[in-house]
């Protein structure tokens, strides 16, 4: 029971500030900006379905700056070459997804920690996507590409839509198959799940290229959103993905988070930035602030978990 009060502890934490704050500051709670937090926050809250799947496990993905770069750029070229715009899309996906099963890899074969594996990885695919265009940003994509990122349905943003799909994807494959029971036992002692004859190595494989693919799709969103494709464009979203969970209560001790709370502390890290941006301060500074939301929310958890092994 306080293990589950303690999950939902932070989310309720952050939409009770953040609405303090609506309160507050005008404009914040009108149609239009929320709807425009929605958007925004649409391209971490589908990095944060993949990265809670990795944390559960006991890992971590700091390759997703670079994927967010890498794969938007692959479509992007492929697109202005004349390519279908189909292909193009499913070919940077797979490209990231790529990269994402080699973390796994790394990890799972190698036994290389995930911090080195999947930040090198990261790199790589900053570097590659800078070598591919000579660090310039591309753009001027067609019209049917962009609608992915600001069309709409019925009203709905596509975005929102997407959002919405992958976390439908994400807490399907934790909470409603067997893979999904596998993942959680996996973080929480490697060794027993091994002892009982599941394959480990394939499991770790499978939420890494997970990770990949949902980072890979949000490049894409982000790319149809603003239009263009810089080299560099994944870099705001690593802290805010890893910030996203850990207010939505995924332990990074492993074993422990739900990817519907994790889309829940994506919202909140948008709206957050959204109150700050609207207060006029300066994203440097936000950085800041967010960077030590999570140190709190992580040293309150491992308190909260000292505490209760001293109780039993």
């Amino acid at each position: 029971m306080a293990r589950r009060v303690s999950r939902i502890l932070f989310p309720l934490l952050g939409v009770t500030a953040v609405a303090a704050a609506g309160l507050l500051i005008p404009n914040f709670l009108t149609a239009a900006n929320l709807l425009n937090v929605v958007r925004q926050s649409s391209i971490i809250g589908i990095c944060a379905v993949g990265m809670t799947v990795v944390i559960v496990v006991l890992g971590i993905d700091l390759s997703i700056a670079g994927l967010i770069a890498l794969c938007p750029m692959v479509s992007g070229l492929l697109m202005l070459q004349g390519v279908p715009i189909v292909i193009s899309i499913i070919t940077g996906i797979i490209a990231g997804t790529g990269m994402g099963l080699f973390n796994g890899l790394m990890v799972a074969k190698l036994d290389v920690p995930p911090f080195i594996t999947t930040l090198v990885i990261g790199q790589v695919s900053q570097g590659l996507a800078l070598i591919m265009n000579n660090g310039r940003s591309i753009g001027g994509f067609p019209a049917s590409y962009g609608y992915i990122g600001n069309g709409s349905v019925l009203g709905v943003p596509v975005s929102d839509l997407l959002m919405i799909m992958m976390m439908g994807i994400g807490i399907f494959i934790t909470q409603l198959t067997p893979i999904g029971n596998r993942i959680y036992a996996l973080g929480g002692n490697e060794t027993v799940v091994r002892q009982e004859g599941i394959n480990v190595d394939g499991l770790k494989l499978f939420v890494y290229a997970f990770s990949g693919f949902c980072a890979s799709t949000a490049g894409i969103l982000l790319s149809a959103q603003l239009d263009t494709v810089h080299p560099i464009q994944g870099d705001p979203y690593q802290l805010d993905t890893i910030a996203a969970c850990v207010i939505g209560g995924v332990s990074l001790a492993g074993g422990e988070g739900r990817v519907a709370l994790a889309v829940a502390g994506a919202l909140i890290i948008g709206s957050l930035r959204n109150v700050l941006d609207l207060v006029g301060v300066h994203p440097f500074f936000q950085n800041v602030l967010v960077g030590t939301i999570i140190i709190l929310v992580v040293f309150t958890s491992g308190l909260s978990r000292y505490r209760r092994t001293v109780a039993a």
